[in-house]
């Protein structure tokens, strides 16, 4: 290689690399760069942002453009992405909460549970694969809860990570993982956590716990154990 290709080669790299560092935004936790990151979500744009368990990669779950950017993001995942929303009554609205689910969420939101229940409001397909459920969650992290109330009250939930590899723990692993394939990252410290929420469905034929995490089995059956108790001691 002659000299003078050497150095455009050398300056075609900084430059690259120059722009990859700039093009994804690090955000605080302040109220400013909240709304920053919810303006960006709302435009359609994917932001990282920290949660009680791991980092998340959020998304208005209602606009299929960016949903479908997200999974690409992640890439060869095939089922739905959860939805963490900012109050159990938001979540009423979307899916259908039962005395099972509501006695879940009275004891363990907010917090690393998520529950899969069936659909009240529409989605996009590229978010549902045409399924009739939805997982959903509400965290207990207060940038988090602020962030999705900026967004409408819904925000995508899966784990800020490609698929098959580690969720990402830190704004630094975010960067290191995702780059600049997503528009901004809130950088809220290391994560409480370094596991997944556990994951609940509930459906006619009973309740399945689908993934182990913080909420642990035990607890899960001793509040439906009680809740039962309750209500077959009210009728």
């Amino acid at each position: 290689m002659s000299h003078s290709r050497f150095l455009l080669s050398r300056v075609t790299c900084f430059r690259l690399k120059r722009k990859t560092c700039t093009a994804l935004r690090i955000l605080s936790t302040r109220l400013r760069d909240i709304e920053k990151a919810a303006r960006m979500v709302r435009k359609g744009g994917i932001v990282a942002y920290p949660t009680d368990t791991v980092y998340g990669l959020g998304c208005d779950p209602r606009n299929s453009r960016a949903v479908k950017r997200a999974f690409a993001i992640k890439g060869k995942r095939k089922k739905p992405f959860p939805i963490l929303v900012a109050s159990p009554a938001v979540a009423d609205r979307i899916v259908i909460m039962d005395r099972r689910a509501k006695a879940l969420a009275s004891k363990f939101w907010p917090g690393p549970l998520t529950l899969i229940l069936k659909r009240r409001a529409r989605f996009p397909n590229s978010l549902t694969f045409g399924r009739k459920t939805i997982g959903v969650r509400c965290p207990r992290h207060q940038t988090t809860l602020k962030l999705i109330q900026r967004c409408g009250g819904l925000l995508t939930g899966t784990s800020a990570n490609l698929t098959g590899r580690p969720p990402c723990t830190s704004a630094r692993m975010v960067q290191r993982c995702l780059g600049d394939r997503i528009d901004a990252v809130v950088d809220g410290g290391p994560s409480p956590r370094r596991v997944g929420s556990t994951i609940v469905r509930i459906n006619t034929h009973g309740v399945t716990i689908l993934r182990k995490g913080p909420i642990r089995t035990g607890q899960v059956k001793r509040t439906l154990s009680g809740a039962a108790a309750r209500h077959n001691g009210t009728n």
